[in-house]
This record gives C-alpha cells, structure tokens and sequence, in this order.
C-alpha cells in the first residue's frame, strides 16, 4: 500500500452479521486488515454483531446507546476514539452515523458516514464526508439538499477470490437432481423484498415449466405470509424456503437464474453474490439495482409487474446460449466492478479527503493541509444545510 496506514474505527449499530449493511462491513475490514491497516470496532453492547467482530480478530469496544441520540453515548465513543488514537471514524447505519459522527467531532477527529439505504439525510449531517453506496443513493442525498462535494460513491464490494460451485453435488444434497429449472433468491423474507411477487412469477412459469422450483435462502417476518400465497396459488412444492444461511455460494450455485423482485433498493449486495456465482439476473428497476444489473449480465422490469418479470425468465430460460454469456459476463463484471480491492481503494480515498491529505483545486472540502488533519470536523468545514 503506496499510503500510510491508518487507525481505523468501524462503528455499527448492526444486530449480528448477516445481511446487506453489516456483510459488506465485515468484508471491507478484512480487506483493510490485509491491507496494512489498524482497524477497530465500537458495537452497541448486548448485540452479537459485537463478538462476532471480535471473533475475527478484530479490538472491540462496547457502547450502550439508549437512543437515536445519546449524549452519554457519544462521550464514551469520543473517549474510545482520543484514547486509541483513531485517525479517521467509519460510521454505518443511521443511530450509528448520529451518535459516531457527533463522537467524532467532540474527538476532533474526522468522520466517514456510510448511507447504506435511501435514508434521510438528517442521521448524516455531522459527517465529515459521506459514501453513497449507489448513485441513486447520492441522488437521493442532493433531493434532500446534501451538497454533491460531500459524497462520493462507493459500491459494497465482495472478495470473489475463493468462490467455488459445483453444481451437481450441491443439487443432489439438495434433491433437486432431476427437477428444473431452478430460479433463486437470496434474500431477508419481508414486504419490500417483493418475495411475493417472485411466487407470483412462478405460478405465470408453472404451466410451461411445472418442474420448476424457486428456492428462497433468508428469513424474514413476511415467510408465513409467502408460504400462504404460494400454497393459494398451487405453487407450494415449487418453492422451497431455505431460511437464512451462511454459505450462499452453494445454495447459487444449484440455480440456473437469479430472481431480484425488490421493491426498494439502494444496491444490493445479493446481485453481486449471484454474479460472482456466474449466474444471469431477472431483476427489478428500482434503486440502485440498475447499476449493478446492465443488459449484458441480466433483464429488468417493473417492480411488480409479475408478468413482466415471468415473461423476462422466460425469455432466458428459453435461450440456454445467451444465459450462459450472461453468466460469464456476470463473474467478470462482479470482479472488476464489484470486487473488494475496488471498494478498499476507494475507501481510502475518501477517508483521505476527509483528513484533508489529498486536496482538490477549487473543493473547499479538501483544503486542509496536512497539518491539520485532526481539525478536518471543525466548523470551517460545516456546510450541512
């Protein structure tokens, strides 16, 4: 690494590690480890998201945040922060991003906020900079009057290094050796993930392909609900819940097509895993997913438009060809655009914008010298509206 190390503290109000948010943290740290720098956790306590960090090795201090805002809260963190020498703070998450950024600036430390949804721009104000995960999300940021000079926009990465899939092994584990064709999502099971829709598309494809099955791999409040509809629609022993799991990659790796129906999406980490696994998309235009899903790696439509979104897996299960140049298409794009040494570079190129070490002409958010990195959060540098 060409820059100097940093002393790097996460701060997460995540329950545990397992979806969205809190994945694409985890693989960041790892990355930034490997990379030569000092990274710690801050964790709200009683949570499991705080042992789970520390199970990998990682030092971690805990906070008990009682509210969105919590001034006791923020003096503890800020205590965190000056006692271990932190050059920059990472904030994900919005109770996170309002209790850590305020630490930060009582630390007298520069902050780096996450926007990881399409959230409002109020739990980010007292940010340093913030990372928009999307250019929708950033978009979404300036409708709320940020100043496009403060956000730059990082996709989630993903650490494709040692992805393997064998495909027969894992459909026999499964018993779905002599069933197909196999459509997938991963995953939380709730209303805006549009799961219902998917079951819906289903029982459009059933007719022309009744061996087909759709294995949902996640959990959510909206499965008991999902499992209703299914059954009301003929289409139970066609979809499989799997319910959440750790290892994704074998659970894609036994599908032929990935089914994306969300209704609400800043990125969509979960797109990037079915690339990875070499899989093409049938997805909704919604959010952030068109950034991620171009036409030569998958077909959108509509979010909730069941027709469409069938008429769309028709049309790649039909043409085994183009699903395959989908699918290697796919694998390379999550590599290149999407893989984890892209979002650790450009990590630590708006951590140092925000310390003021690599000043651009005319951005009066870059100014700072390098003499004054620890002053980068005083109110010079407040333009929040």
């Amino acid at each position: 690494m060409a820059a100097s190390p940093l002393r790097i503290l996460q701060i997460c109000s995540a329950r545990e590690v397992i979806y969205g948010a809190a994945l694409s943290l985890r693989t960041l740290a790892l990355a930034q480890r490997t990379a030569g720098h000092h990274v710690e956790f801050l964790g709200f306590q009683g949570k499991p998201f705080v042992s789970q960090m520390r199970d990998l090795g990682f030092p971690v201090a805990e906070v008990k945040v009682r509210s969105k805002v919590d001034p006791f809260a923020i003096t503890r963190m800020a205590k965190v922060i000056r006692e271990r020498r932190i050059d920059v703070v990472h904030t994900h998450l919005s109770t996170s991003s309002v209790n850590g950024t305020l630490a930060a600036r009582l630390a007298k430390v520069p902050s780096v906020a996450t926007v990881h949804g399409m959230s409002s721009k109020m739990s980010f104000l007292t940010a340093t900079r913030l990372i928009a995960v999307s250019h929708q999300v950033k978009s979404h940021l300036m409708q709320q009057g940020m100043p496009a000079s403060r956000i730059d926009v990082v996709y989630n990465g993903l650490d494709t290094g040692d992805i393997q899939t064998n495909t027969d092994e894992v459909r026999t584990r499964l018993g779905l050796l002599d069933v197909g064709p196999i459509l997938g999502t991963v995953s939380r099971v709730t209303p805006l993930k549009g799961i219902d829709s998917a079951i819906r598309t289903v029982a459009h494809l059933r007719p022309e392909f009744p061996n087909l099955r759709y294995l949902i791999v996640g959990d959510g409040d909206a499965q008991e609900s999902c499992q209703t509809l299914a059954a009301e629609l003929g289409v139970a022993e066609n979809v499989i819940f799997y319910g959440y799991q750790k290892d994704v990659f074998s659970y894609l790796s036994a599908m032929d097509l990935f089914l994306f129906p969300s209704r609400k999406e800043a990125m969509g980490i979960a797109l990037v895993e079915a690339m990875a696994a070499g899989l093409p998309t049938v997805a909704t235009r919604v959010g952030g997913i068109p950034e991620v899903i171009t036409p030569s790696v998958g077909l959108l439509r509509a979010n909730d438009d069941d027709e469409g979104l069938a008429e769309a897996c028709r049309t790649l299960l039909r043409d085994l060809p183009t699903r395959l140049e989908m699918g290697v298409q796919a694998r390379y794009r999550a590599r290149t655009v999407f893989g984890v040494d892209a979002m650790v570079n450009a990590t630590d190129a708006v951590y140092r914008r925000a310390m003021g070490m690599q000043a651009e002409p005319g951005d009066p958010e870059t100014t700072a010298s390098s003499q004054s990195l620890r002053s980068a959060n005083q109110p010079a540098n407040q333009d929040s509206p």
